[in-house]
């Protein structure tokens, strides 16, 4: 699925180019980010850093990146990248417009995210009927395809993760009012264009302890978070093109295409993360592992953070 991220990363001023797509395919749980500043994953939402769960965008010198997945992430809490709020925006002709955070739908309804026109992925709310129970974690399908909203998940859950025909997916949590995720403990990201405010797992990128079939993938500010790896077997690596952050296979992420080596794809080039006290042991020639936070930023247990790229 495809996310776009929301919120954009600070790296250390070597990282200028970089940038992450967060939009993974137009899927759920596929988050994939444009290099325009909005976070989109493919298959999934995007991402986009808000309240205590969400990471929050440092204010040192070092450049931003965004991630494109299928979620288009949302600059601040309840406002998109074009500056309207979940109330407001532009619903595509479609009705019953509500807001996740508070499930302000009626009665036997949930406030879901869909897809404002077919072929695209999630970009609006909508009220949908409550169809199933579903909790955090439990597998879930999609009736009629992956981004209509119709699940069997329970009301304040989404189903994400699933294949292209919304079989075969995970419940889970939306955020709450307050960007915090009562059920699971998780970080509260925000994805495509505000409509997707999810609760994502947090990881680490240089161990990638995520769940099989996910990668640890940045989600804006200092934020990593467990999201579906939206490419195949022999696709997204070291040096592939891309376009959003899961186009890439896990432990690798997507850079500008100026601080990748040989990069040919105007979006950007899928690059290894990097232990800065390893040296550059994964590295293409003419890159280095560049710290991935500017000096002083990296939250704890991130010091030794990397990424390979041509130092500036």
């Amino acid at each position: 699925m495809t996310l776009h991220a929301p919120g954009s990363l600070l790296l250390a001023s070597a990282l200028l180019a970089l940038s992450f797509a967060c939009n993974p395919k137009a899927s759920e749980t596929e988050a994939e980010t444009e290099t325009s500043g909005s976070s989109s994953m493919t298959g999934d939402p995007t991402t986009s850093s808000s309240g205590s769960t969400d990471s929050t965008a440092g204010t040192s010198s070092g450049s931003t990146t965004s991630m494109t997945t299928s979620m288009t992430s949302s600059t601040s809490a309840g406002e998109t990248d074009t500056g309207c709020s979940f109330l407001d925006c532009d619903t595509g002709g479609m009705t019953g417009a509500c807001d996740p955070k508070s499930q302000d739908c009626p009665r036997g309804e949930k406030c879901t995210a869909v897809s404002p026109m077919e072929g695209e992925p999630w970009g609006i709310n909508k009220c949908v009927p409550v169809a199933g129970e579903g909790q955090v974690g439990d597998p879930c399908d999609v009736k009629d395809g992956k981004y209509t909203g119709l699940d069997d998940c329970a009301l304040g859950f989404i189903c994400l993760l699933t294949d292209d025909e919304g079989m075969g997916g995970t419940c889970v949590e939306f955020c709450d009012a307050n960007d915090l995720c009562p059920q699971s403990g998780a970080k509260c990201v925000t994805y495509n264009d505000g409509s997707l405010p999810i609760c994502l797992a947090n990881c680490d990128p240089l161990v990638q302890d995520c769940a099989a079939g996910q990668g640890c993938y940045p989600s804006g500010g200092d934020s990593f978070v467990c999201f579906k790896t939206s490419v195949g077997p022999g696709e997204g690596g070291q040096g592939s093109g891309c376009s959003y952050t899961n186009q890439c296979q896990p432990g690798l992420m997507c850079v500008g295409a100026a601080s990748s080596a040989g990069c040919i794809d105007a979006n950007g080039c899928c690059s290894p993360f990097c232990a800065i006290s390893e040296g550059d042991g994964p590295c293409q020639e003419s890159e280095s592992c560049v710290p991935y936070f500017a000096d002083g930023m990296a939250p704890p247990g991130y010091g030794d953070l990397g990424v390979c790229a041509i130092p500036e």
